[in-house]
Protein backbone atom coordinates (compact mmCIF):
# COMPACT_ATOMS: atom_id res chain seq x y z
CA UNK A 1 0.00 0.00 0.00
CA UNK A 2 3.19 2.11 0.50
CA UNK A 3 4.06 1.54 -2.91
CA UNK A 4 0.94 2.33 -4.42
CA UNK A 5 -0.21 5.82 -6.17
CA UNK A 6 -2.93 7.89 -5.02
CA UNK A 7 -5.91 6.82 -6.98
CA UNK A 8 -5.34 2.90 -6.38
CA UNK A 9 -4.71 3.16 -2.95
CA UNK A 10 -8.02 5.52 -2.59
CA UNK A 11 -9.90 2.95 -4.67
CA UNK A 12 -8.62 0.37 -2.88
CA UNK A 13 -9.54 1.91 0.66
CA UNK A 14 -12.97 2.64 -0.32
CA UNK A 15 -14.28 0.00 -2.14
CA UNK A 16 -13.09 -2.52 0.96
CA UNK A 17 -14.81 -0.06 3.04
CA UNK A 18 -17.59 -0.66 0.64
CA UNK A 19 -17.73 -4.42 0.97
CA UNK A 20 -17.56 -4.75 4.49
CA UNK A 21 -20.45 -2.00 5.07
CA UNK A 22 -22.41 -4.55 2.16
CA UNK A 23 -21.18 -8.11 3.79
CA UNK A 24 -22.36 -6.16 7.39
CA UNK A 25 -25.79 -5.10 5.49
CA UNK A 26 -26.86 -8.61 4.17
CA UNK A 27 -26.16 -10.12 7.61
CA UNK A 28 -28.05 -8.16 9.90
CA UNK A 29 -30.80 -8.17 7.01
CA UNK A 30 -30.67 -12.49 7.58
CA UNK A 31 -30.62 -12.41 11.37
CA UNK A 32 -33.09 -10.05 11.93
CA UNK A 33 -35.88 -10.16 9.55
CA UNK A 34 -36.94 -13.02 11.03
CA UNK A 35 -37.11 -11.24 14.47
CA UNK A 36 -38.80 -8.03 12.94
CA UNK A 37 -41.49 -10.15 11.29
CA UNK A 38 -42.72 -11.91 13.65
CA UNK A 39 -43.24 -9.11 16.04
CA UNK A 40 -45.37 -7.36 13.29
CA UNK A 41 -47.43 -10.54 13.21
CA UNK A 42 -47.38 -10.05 16.88
CA UNK A 43 -48.91 -6.81 16.85
CA UNK A 44 -51.42 -7.94 13.63
CA UNK A 45 -52.59 -10.82 16.03
CA UNK A 46 -53.02 -8.49 18.85
CA UNK A 47 -55.14 -5.73 16.79
CA UNK A 48 -57.29 -8.42 14.86
CA UNK A 49 -58.30 -9.96 18.49
CA UNK A 50 -58.84 -6.48 20.01
CA UNK A 51 -61.34 -6.18 16.34
CA UNK A 52 -62.82 -9.25 16.90
CA UNK A 53 -64.06 -8.83 20.70
CA UNK A 54 -65.06 -5.52 20.16
CA UNK A 55 -67.22 -6.43 17.19
CA UNK A 56 -68.69 -9.96 19.39
CA UNK A 57 -69.32 -7.94 22.48
CA UNK A 58 -73.31 -7.88 23.07
CA UNK A 59 -74.32 -9.72 20.16
CA UNK A 60 -76.41 -13.16 20.02
CA UNK A 61 -75.13 -16.70 19.41
CA UNK A 62 -76.08 -16.65 15.59
CA UNK A 63 -74.54 -13.31 14.91
CA UNK A 64 -71.28 -13.97 17.32
CA UNK A 65 -71.36 -17.08 14.71
CA UNK A 66 -71.74 -15.53 11.45
CA UNK A 67 -68.52 -12.88 12.54
CA UNK A 68 -66.43 -15.02 13.48
CA UNK A 69 -66.43 -16.98 10.27
CA UNK A 70 -66.39 -13.74 8.27
CA UNK A 71 -63.63 -12.45 10.29
CA UNK A 72 -61.65 -15.49 9.99
CA UNK A 73 -61.41 -15.42 6.46
CA UNK A 74 -60.96 -11.81 5.94
CA UNK A 75 -58.12 -11.38 8.08
CA UNK A 76 -56.29 -14.95 7.55
CA UNK A 77 -56.80 -16.40 11.04
CA UNK A 78 -58.49 -19.15 12.68
CA UNK A 79 -60.63 -18.37 15.86
CA UNK A 80 -61.82 -20.76 18.76
CA UNK A 81 -64.33 -19.95 20.75
CA UNK A 82 -65.47 -20.81 24.20
CA UNK A 83 -68.91 -21.25 24.74
CA UNK A 84 -70.42 -22.69 28.03
CA UNK A 85 -67.46 -24.84 28.34
CA UNK A 86 -67.73 -26.19 24.76
CA UNK A 87 -64.82 -25.11 21.72
CA UNK A 88 -66.51 -24.44 18.57
CA UNK A 89 -63.76 -23.27 15.87
CA UNK A 90 -63.85 -21.04 12.53
CA UNK A 91 -60.95 -21.32 10.57
CA UNK A 92 -59.17 -18.68 7.96
CA UNK A 93 -55.89 -20.98 6.84
CA UNK A 94 -55.21 -24.49 6.70
CA UNK A 95 -57.21 -26.65 9.64
CA UNK A 96 -55.24 -26.93 13.49
CA UNK A 97 -57.70 -27.98 15.65
CA UNK A 98 -56.54 -26.48 19.14
CA UNK A 99 -57.43 -28.63 22.09
CA UNK A 100 -57.59 -27.06 25.65
CA UNK A 101 -58.64 -28.08 28.98
CA UNK A 102 -61.54 -25.72 29.84
CA UNK A 103 -61.32 -23.22 32.47
CA UNK A 104 -57.53 -23.27 32.12
CA UNK A 105 -55.11 -20.81 30.38
CA UNK A 106 -53.55 -21.97 26.81
CA UNK A 107 -49.99 -22.64 27.46
CA UNK A 108 -48.38 -20.91 24.64
CA UNK A 109 -45.15 -22.80 24.72
CA UNK A 110 -46.66 -25.82 23.39
CA UNK A 111 -50.25 -25.77 21.02
CA UNK A 112 -52.11 -29.49 21.15
CA UNK A 113 -53.80 -30.11 17.72
CA UNK A 114 -56.94 -32.79 17.51
CA UNK A 115 -54.74 -35.61 16.46
CA UNK A 116 -52.89 -35.25 19.57
CA UNK A 117 -49.75 -33.63 17.60
CA UNK A 118 -48.01 -29.98 18.80
CA UNK A 119 -47.13 -27.61 16.82
CA UNK A 120 -44.25 -25.52 16.78
CA UNK A 121 -44.98 -22.10 18.54
CA UNK A 122 -42.52 -20.36 16.26
CA UNK A 123 -45.12 -21.39 13.30
CA UNK A 124 -48.17 -19.58 14.63
CA UNK A 125 -48.77 -16.21 16.94
CA UNK A 126 -52.05 -17.33 19.88
CA UNK A 127 -53.76 -14.68 21.44
CA UNK A 128 -56.66 -14.97 23.45
CA UNK A 129 -59.23 -12.78 25.52
CA UNK A 130 -62.68 -12.72 26.71
CA UNK A 131 -65.90 -10.89 25.71
CA UNK A 132 -70.05 -10.96 27.24
CA UNK A 133 -72.07 -12.22 24.65
CA UNK A 134 -76.20 -10.89 24.43
CA UNK A 135 -77.15 -13.18 27.07
CA UNK A 136 -73.95 -11.57 29.36
CA UNK A 137 -72.75 -15.09 29.09
CA UNK A 138 -68.55 -15.16 28.94
CA UNK A 139 -67.14 -16.21 26.24
CA UNK A 140 -63.14 -16.91 25.35
CA UNK A 141 -62.30 -16.16 22.37
CA UNK A 142 -58.95 -17.73 21.04
CA UNK A 143 -57.05 -16.15 17.67
CA UNK A 144 -54.30 -18.15 15.81
CA UNK A 145 -52.38 -16.84 12.91
CA UNK A 146 -49.90 -18.68 11.06
CA UNK A 147 -46.50 -17.26 10.49
CA UNK A 148 -45.22 -20.12 8.65
CA UNK A 149 -44.45 -17.66 5.78
CA UNK A 150 -41.35 -16.36 7.89
CA UNK A 151 -39.91 -19.20 7.43
CA UNK A 152 -40.29 -19.31 3.82
CA UNK A 153 -39.28 -15.55 4.04
CA UNK A 154 -36.27 -16.63 5.38
CA UNK A 155 -34.92 -19.80 3.02
CA UNK A 156 -35.93 -17.30 0.41
CA UNK A 157 -33.69 -14.24 1.48
CA UNK A 158 -30.78 -17.10 1.87
CA UNK A 159 -31.05 -17.95 -2.10
CA UNK A 160 -31.37 -13.62 -3.25
CA UNK A 161 -28.62 -12.72 -0.79
CA UNK A 162 -25.75 -13.96 -3.12
CA UNK A 163 -27.04 -12.20 -5.65
CA UNK A 164 -27.60 -8.94 -4.19
CA UNK A 165 -24.52 -9.02 -2.75
CA UNK A 166 -23.09 -9.34 -5.72
CA UNK A 167 -24.99 -6.73 -7.23
CA UNK A 168 -24.47 -4.50 -4.87
CA UNK A 169 -20.36 -4.69 -4.73
CA UNK A 170 -21.08 -4.36 -8.32
CA UNK A 171 -22.51 -0.80 -7.88
CA UNK A 172 -19.87 0.03 -5.12
CA UNK A 173 -17.16 -1.63 -7.27
CA UNK A 174 -18.18 1.32 -9.91
CA UNK A 175 -18.98 4.28 -7.39
CA UNK A 176 -15.68 3.90 -5.82
CA UNK A 177 -14.08 4.11 -9.32
CA UNK A 178 -15.54 7.24 -10.09
CA UNK A 179 -15.22 8.59 -6.27
CA UNK A 180 -11.61 7.92 -6.62
CA UNK A 181 -10.97 9.69 -10.19
CA UNK A 182 -13.02 12.50 -8.78
CA UNK A 183 -11.36 12.59 -5.16
CA UNK A 184 -7.71 12.35 -6.86
CA UNK A 185 -7.76 14.51 -9.87
CA UNK A 186 -7.35 17.55 -8.29
CA UNK A 187 -3.92 16.04 -6.18
CA UNK A 188 -2.78 14.32 -9.60
CA UNK A 189 -3.34 18.00 -11.59
CA UNK A 190 -1.84 19.79 -8.56
CA UNK A 191 1.12 17.24 -8.61
CA UNK A 192 1.91 17.38 -12.70
CA UNK A 193 1.89 21.41 -11.94
CA UNK A 194 4.00 20.96 -9.00
CA UNK A 195 6.54 18.92 -11.49
CA UNK A 196 5.82 21.57 -14.09
CA UNK A 197 7.32 24.35 -10.95
CA UNK A 198 10.03 22.30 -10.29
CA UNK A 199 11.68 22.55 -13.54
CA UNK A 200 11.12 26.39 -12.75
CA UNK A 201 8.69 27.26 -16.11
CA UNK A 202 7.53 30.41 -15.76
CA UNK A 203 4.05 30.35 -16.57
CA UNK A 204 3.33 27.28 -14.41
CA UNK A 205 -0.15 28.09 -12.50
CA UNK A 206 -2.56 26.04 -10.46
CA UNK A 207 -6.03 27.01 -11.77
CA UNK A 208 -8.18 27.43 -8.40
CA UNK A 209 -12.03 26.84 -9.20
CA UNK A 210 -12.79 26.15 -5.15
CA UNK A 211 -12.93 27.36 -1.60
CA UNK A 212 -11.98 24.01 0.14
CA UNK A 213 -8.92 22.83 1.42
CA UNK A 214 -7.65 22.11 -2.34
CA UNK A 215 -8.38 25.29 -3.24
CA UNK A 216 -6.39 26.96 -0.65
CA UNK A 217 -3.37 24.88 -1.07
CA UNK A 218 -3.12 25.56 -4.81
CA UNK A 219 -3.83 28.94 -3.84
CA UNK A 220 -0.42 28.39 -1.38
CA UNK A 221 1.44 26.90 -4.18
CA UNK A 222 0.85 29.73 -6.35
CA UNK A 223 1.80 32.25 -3.71
CA UNK A 224 4.34 30.28 -2.76
CA UNK A 225 5.71 30.14 -6.59
CA UNK A 226 5.46 33.27 -7.42
CA UNK A 227 7.21 34.55 -4.14
CA UNK A 228 10.03 31.85 -5.38
CA UNK A 229 10.15 33.99 -8.74
CA UNK A 230 10.04 36.72 -7.27
CA UNK A 231 13.10 36.01 -5.26
CA UNK A 232 15.02 34.75 -8.27
CA UNK A 233 14.22 38.03 -10.53
CA UNK A 234 15.74 39.28 -7.18
CA UNK A 235 18.49 37.68 -7.15
CA UNK A 236 19.07 38.14 -11.10
CA UNK A 237 18.88 41.81 -10.22
CA UNK A 238 21.38 41.76 -7.39
CA UNK A 239 23.73 39.51 -9.38
CA UNK A 240 23.48 41.76 -12.58
CA UNK A 241 24.09 44.73 -9.86
CA UNK A 242 27.45 42.89 -8.61
CA UNK A 243 28.22 41.71 -12.30
CA UNK A 244 27.80 45.88 -12.95
CA UNK A 245 29.98 46.65 -10.00
CA UNK A 246 32.59 44.28 -10.86
CA UNK A 247 32.79 45.76 -13.78
CA UNK A 248 33.13 49.59 -12.72
CA UNK A 249 35.93 48.27 -10.68
CA UNK A 250 37.46 46.95 -12.98
CA UNK A 251 37.35 49.84 -15.29
CA UNK A 252 37.81 52.45 -12.16
CA UNK A 253 40.79 50.34 -11.62
CA UNK A 254 42.09 51.01 -15.05
CA UNK A 255 41.14 54.03 -15.18
CA UNK A 256 42.95 55.46 -12.34
CA UNK A 257 46.10 52.81 -13.70
CA UNK A 258 46.08 55.21 -16.18
CA UNK A 259 45.71 58.60 -14.94
CA UNK A 260 48.68 57.89 -12.20
CA UNK A 261 50.53 56.85 -14.86
CA UNK A 262 50.97 60.19 -16.35
CA UNK A 263 51.63 62.26 -13.35
CA UNK A 264 54.10 59.38 -12.03
CA UNK A 265 55.86 59.46 -15.78
CA UNK A 266 56.31 63.60 -15.90
CA UNK A 267 57.44 62.96 -12.18
CA UNK A 268 60.39 60.82 -13.15
CA UNK A 269 61.36 62.85 -16.38
CA UNK A 270 61.73 66.16 -13.89
CA UNK A 271 63.55 63.59 -11.19
CA UNK A 272 65.85 62.19 -14.25
CA UNK A 273 66.48 66.19 -15.50
CA UNK A 274 67.66 67.25 -12.45
CA UNK A 275 69.94 64.62 -11.80
CA UNK A 276 71.57 64.98 -14.73
CA UNK A 277 71.52 68.56 -14.70
CA UNK A 278 70.03 69.17 -17.86
CA UNK A 279 68.99 72.94 -18.77
CA UNK A 280 66.10 74.59 -17.13
CA UNK A 281 66.06 71.85 -14.87
CA UNK A 282 69.44 73.31 -13.42
CA UNK A 283 67.11 75.26 -11.33
CA UNK A 284 66.34 72.54 -8.83
CA UNK A 285 64.88 74.50 -6.28
CA UNK A 286 61.80 75.38 -8.64
CA UNK A 287 61.44 71.72 -9.85
CA UNK A 288 61.70 70.16 -6.36
CA UNK A 289 59.35 72.52 -5.22
CA UNK A 290 57.02 71.26 -8.52
CA UNK A 291 57.87 68.01 -7.74
CA UNK A 292 56.68 68.13 -4.33
CA UNK A 293 53.59 69.63 -5.77
CA UNK A 294 53.04 66.85 -8.02
CA UNK A 295 53.13 64.02 -4.98
CA UNK A 296 50.76 65.88 -3.23
CA UNK A 297 48.67 65.52 -6.25
CA UNK A 298 49.24 62.09 -6.70
CA UNK A 299 48.68 61.56 -3.01
CA UNK A 300 45.15 63.00 -3.15
CA UNK A 301 44.46 61.06 -6.11
CA UNK A 302 45.78 57.57 -4.30
CA UNK A 303 43.69 58.53 -0.89
CA UNK A 304 40.59 59.03 -3.36
CA UNK A 305 41.06 55.89 -4.91
CA UNK A 306 40.94 53.81 -1.72
CA UNK A 307 38.41 55.52 -0.26
CA UNK A 308 35.88 55.55 -3.38
CA UNK A 309 36.61 51.50 -2.73
CA UNK A 310 34.67 51.15 0.34
CA UNK A 311 32.72 54.39 0.66
CA UNK A 312 29.17 52.61 -0.59
CA UNK A 313 29.64 50.19 2.30
CA UNK A 314 30.21 52.84 5.28
CA UNK A 315 26.97 54.88 3.62
CA UNK A 316 24.64 52.14 4.11
CA UNK A 317 25.96 51.90 8.38
CA UNK A 318 25.06 53.87 11.07
CA UNK A 319 21.43 55.17 9.14
CA UNK A 320 19.36 57.64 11.30
CA UNK A 321 16.66 60.14 10.48
CA UNK A 322 18.23 63.13 8.63
CA UNK A 323 17.43 67.04 7.92
CA UNK A 324 18.29 67.15 4.95
CA UNK A 325 17.04 70.85 4.91
CA UNK A 326 19.92 71.85 7.59
CA UNK A 327 22.35 69.69 6.11
CA UNK A 328 21.83 71.64 2.86
CA UNK A 329 22.60 75.24 5.29
CA UNK A 330 25.49 73.58 6.37
CA UNK A 331 27.23 72.64 3.21
CA UNK A 332 26.16 76.13 1.41
CA UNK A 333 28.27 78.12 4.64
CA UNK A 334 31.15 75.78 3.61
CA UNK A 335 31.33 77.17 -0.15
CA UNK A 336 30.19 80.79 0.30
CA UNK A 337 33.39 82.40 0.73
CA UNK A 338 35.05 80.20 -2.49
CA UNK A 339 31.22 81.52 -4.17
CA UNK A 340 32.42 85.15 -3.46
CA UNK A 341 35.73 85.04 -4.72
CA UNK A 342 33.84 84.30 -8.04
CA UNK A 343 30.92 86.38 -7.54
CA UNK A 344 28.37 84.13 -7.22
CA UNK A 345 25.47 83.52 -4.92
CA UNK A 346 23.23 80.87 -3.14
CA UNK A 347 19.72 80.78 -3.54
CA UNK A 348 18.37 78.38 -1.03
CA UNK A 349 14.55 77.59 -1.12
CA UNK A 350 14.77 74.37 1.47
CA UNK A 351 11.56 73.38 3.00
CA UNK A 352 11.62 70.82 6.10
CA UNK A 353 12.98 67.23 4.69
CA UNK A 354 13.17 63.98 6.77
CA UNK A 355 14.86 60.64 5.60
CA UNK A 356 16.50 58.08 6.67
CA UNK A 357 20.38 58.16 5.66
CA UNK A 358 23.53 57.98 6.82
CA UNK A 359 24.96 61.56 7.30
CA UNK A 360 28.77 61.16 5.99
CA UNK A 361 27.14 60.06 2.77
CA UNK A 362 24.77 63.00 2.36
CA UNK A 363 26.23 65.50 3.13
CA UNK A 364 29.63 64.28 0.76
CA UNK A 365 27.32 64.22 -2.04
CA UNK A 366 25.42 67.63 -1.45
CA UNK A 367 29.02 68.72 -0.61
CA UNK A 368 30.43 67.34 -4.27
CA UNK A 369 27.51 68.47 -6.12
CA UNK A 370 27.79 72.21 -4.40
CA UNK A 371 31.41 72.14 -5.20
CA UNK A 372 30.90 71.34 -8.67
CA UNK A 373 28.11 74.15 -9.14
CA UNK A 374 30.75 76.51 -7.65
CA UNK A 375 33.88 75.46 -9.53
CA UNK A 376 31.64 74.98 -13.26
CA UNK A 377 29.48 77.42 -13.17
CA UNK A 378 29.52 81.05 -14.97
CA UNK A 379 31.47 83.87 -12.61
CA UNK A 380 28.70 86.21 -10.73
CA UNK A 381 25.72 83.54 -11.38
CA UNK A 382 23.45 82.62 -8.83
CA UNK A 383 23.67 78.80 -7.70
CA UNK A 384 19.90 77.69 -6.85
CA UNK A 385 19.14 74.77 -4.28
CA UNK A 386 15.69 73.40 -3.56
CA UNK A 387 14.56 71.20 -1.25
CA UNK A 388 11.39 69.05 -0.59
CA UNK A 389 10.32 65.44 0.64
CA UNK A 390 10.54 64.51 -2.44
CA UNK A 391 13.36 66.23 -4.22
CA UNK A 392 16.61 67.63 -4.02
CA UNK A 393 17.42 70.08 -7.20
CA UNK A 394 20.98 72.25 -7.51
CA UNK A 395 21.18 74.17 -10.45
CA UNK A 396 24.10 76.42 -11.69
CA UNK A 397 24.20 78.60 -14.66
CA UNK A 398 27.53 77.37 -16.69
CA UNK A 399 27.72 76.02 -20.71
CA UNK A 400 25.28 72.94 -21.04
CA UNK A 401 27.31 69.67 -21.69
CA UNK A 402 26.73 67.98 -24.83
CA UNK A 403 25.49 64.33 -25.11
CA UNK A 404 28.30 62.98 -25.71
CA UNK A 405 29.95 64.81 -22.54
CA UNK A 406 26.43 63.16 -20.75
CA UNK A 407 27.45 59.95 -21.36
CA UNK A 408 31.21 60.10 -20.03
CA UNK A 409 29.97 62.87 -16.83
CA UNK A 410 29.82 59.83 -14.60
CA UNK A 411 32.83 57.75 -15.32
CA UNK A 412 35.60 57.60 -13.06
CA UNK A 413 38.48 59.88 -13.90
CA UNK A 414 36.39 61.99 -16.62
CA UNK A 415 37.17 65.19 -17.38
CA UNK A 416 35.59 67.82 -20.34
CA UNK A 417 38.22 69.53 -22.04
CA UNK A 418 36.64 72.89 -20.10
CA UNK A 419 37.03 71.30 -16.89
CA UNK A 420 40.55 70.70 -17.48
CA UNK A 421 41.90 73.85 -18.79
CA UNK A 422 40.17 75.67 -15.69
CA UNK A 423 40.70 73.32 -12.79
CA UNK A 424 43.97 71.56 -12.73
CA UNK A 425 43.97 69.91 -9.65
CA UNK A 426 40.35 67.93 -10.26
CA UNK A 427 40.47 64.32 -9.25
CA UNK A 428 37.86 63.26 -11.67
CA UNK A 429 36.11 60.96 -9.55
CA UNK A 430 33.43 63.24 -7.95
CA UNK A 431 30.55 62.44 -9.79
CA UNK A 432 31.85 59.29 -9.64
CA UNK A 433 31.45 58.61 -6.11
CA UNK A 434 28.29 60.94 -6.06
CA UNK A 435 26.65 57.97 -8.60
CA UNK A 436 28.01 54.90 -6.69
CA UNK A 437 26.93 56.66 -3.00
CA UNK A 438 23.29 57.05 -4.68
CA UNK A 439 22.65 54.14 -5.90
CA UNK A 440 23.81 52.00 -2.94
CA UNK A 441 21.00 53.79 -1.32
CA UNK A 442 18.31 53.14 -3.94
CA UNK A 443 17.72 56.68 -4.96
CA UNK A 444 17.16 57.92 -8.80
CA UNK A 445 19.16 60.81 -9.88
CA UNK A 446 19.23 62.83 -13.18
CA UNK A 447 21.83 65.26 -14.62
CA UNK A 448 20.49 67.32 -18.06
CA UNK A 449 21.13 70.59 -19.06
CA UNK A 450 18.27 73.38 -18.46
CA UNK A 451 18.32 76.59 -20.65
CA UNK A 452 21.72 77.89 -19.98
CA UNK A 453 23.39 75.76 -17.12
CA UNK A 454 22.97 72.61 -15.68
CA UNK A 455 20.54 70.73 -13.42
CA UNK A 456 21.15 67.91 -11.22
CA UNK A 457 18.18 66.51 -9.25
CA UNK A 458 18.12 63.72 -6.45
CA UNK A 459 14.63 61.69 -5.97
CA UNK A 460 14.05 61.78 -2.41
Amino acid sequence: MKNLKLFPKTFLVSIGLFATLIILVHALVYTLMPQFYLQQKEREAADNLTALTTELRGKSTEEIHRLSQEFAQVKNVNITLTIDGRDQYFQGFQSINIVTDSGKSVDTSVVKIADGQTVDPRSVVLQQGSVADKQGRAITVKLLADVAPVTQAKLATLHVLPYTMLGSLLVALVFSYLYSRFVTRPIRRMAAVTTTMQRLEKGAHYPVNSHDEIGVLGRNINELYQNLWQTIRSLEQENQRISQLEKEKIAFLRAASHELKTPLAALRIMLENMQLNIGEYKNRDQYLAESVAQVDQLTAMVNNVLRSGSIAEQALRQEKRLRIDKLIAEVVDDYTLLAKTRGMTFTVDAHPTTIRANRDMMRHVISNLVSNAVRHGDAGSVITITCSQHELAIENACKPLTKQQLQHVFDPFYRSNAATKQHGDNSGIGLYIVKILLEAKGLEYEFAPVKQGMWFVIKL
